[in-house]
């Protein structure tokens, strides 16, 4: 009998974007085959009971998940459709802990986190130390395209159009004439946050200082940019050395921008896929996903973030972990490719443990 591998998918955390990580794992672990891999819930709050810089409340819930406690209760409104998904995986979590314990080892780990703790290379970082394989990119990559202020630096180096911004770090008078500088309306957005968190358009002044102070909880900097108008794209890209751009999908927000509701809520946005726009506009916006993911030096997966305005295609962000519950991109444009969420998942599980034998040799 073949020994199924034992796949242990990190969800939870602690970063804001904690409920969709959540869905993300739960989805995950009903879709991988069983008859191939074991799945476990590791949720990697559990590494973080000492931790400064979580609220002491994440830090007490840390340390029962450790002892096998209660696990944390939301105390605000789940994304609509998901309720279900997030309780069950709250039920199944053990602690990330685990994966160091030679008693109960995993073969290899999938990141299905966002945000900080997740999606910016810290993770990645300590299962590298450890010698655990996971899915995705590494710590540079992850690093690099968390920061939205470096990553816009690092693309527009490989020679990708990205918007116009200045990165504030307060409402000073020097912030907010930077800021104004600008133009309007303007997008104002954390510099270290995934899934629109903290962000907002502005399109008067007087609502420029109150963007900036709503996006700094979540982080030190604020990005304020020009708004692109025009038709908003996304475009998954998949492999390890042998990259595929995946179907183009055209965003359709009934929201003011594809914000937090707008991606996770039911009903709240469409994605056409694949998007009804001329041969020639796909193929440039592969062409610009591939680049992005080679300059950032991503690995397994991306979703760079479009708008196409006539000429101009301007590239918003670059995702490393890209949503993978029921309402997310990736999965749906790899089903218009002819790629099921299961043949994903294991896809990305083989090249995770490709490249550990590669790094072993």
């Amino acid at each position: 009998m073949v020994k199924k591998i034992r796949v242990g998918v990190l969800t939870g955390g602690a970063s804001a974007e904690r409920d969709i990580s959540l869905a993300t794992g739960a989805q995950i672990a009903a879709s991988l085959d069983p008859r191939r891999f074991e799945v476990v819930l590791l949720d990697p709050l559990a590494f973080m009971a000492r931790n400064p810089e979580i609220t002491a409340e994440q830090r007490a819930e840390a340390q029962r998940l450790i002892t096998g406690g209660a696990r944390l209760k939301p105390d605000h409104q789940l994304p609509r459709g998901l309720e279900k998904q997030i309780e069950s995986a709250s039920r199944a979590l053990v602690p990330a802990t685990r994966v160091m314990a030679n008693a109960d080892p995993i073969d290899v780990v999938l990141i299905a986190l966002h945000g900080t703790w997740g999606e910016d290379g810290r993770i990645q970082g300590l299962l590298d130390t450890i010698g655990v394989p996971y899915t995705g990119s590494g710590v540079l990559a992850s690093a690099l395209a968390m920061d939205k202020e470096v990553a816009k630096q690092v693309l527009a180096a490989a020679g990708l159009d990205v918007p116009r911004g200045v990165v504030v770090r307060g409402t000073s008078k020097a912030d907010l004439d930077a800021a104004r500088a600008i133009g309007l309306p303007a997008f104002v957005k954390p510099v270290g946050s995934g899934s629109s968190v903290g962000a907002s358009i502005v399109k008067t002044q007087s609502e420029l200082a109150p963007a900036i102070e709503a996006g700094l909880p979540y982080d030190e900097r604020v990005l304020v940019e020009e708004q692109i108008r025009g038709r908003e794209l996304t475009v998954p890209v998949i492999g390890n050395d042998d990259l595929t751009a995946l179907p183009v999908i055209e965003i359709l927000t009934k929201r003011a921008f594809f914000d937090y509701s707008a991606k996770y809520d039911a009903g709240e946005s469409e994605e056409v896929c694949p998007a009804e726009i001329p041969p020639d506009v796909a193929k440039r916006a592969q062409d610009l996903a591939l680049r992005a993911h080679r300059a950032l030096h991503c690995r397994g997966m991306s979703r760079l973030d479009l708008m196409w305005s006539n000429d101009r295609m301007v590239a918003l962000e670059v995702n490393t972990i890209p949503g993978m519950t029921a309402n997310s991109l990736l999965p749906k444009a790899a089903r218009a490719a002819g790629i099921e969420f299961g043949d994903l998942l294991a896809r990305f599980v083989d090249w995770a443990l490709e490249d550990a034998r590669r790094r072993a040799r």
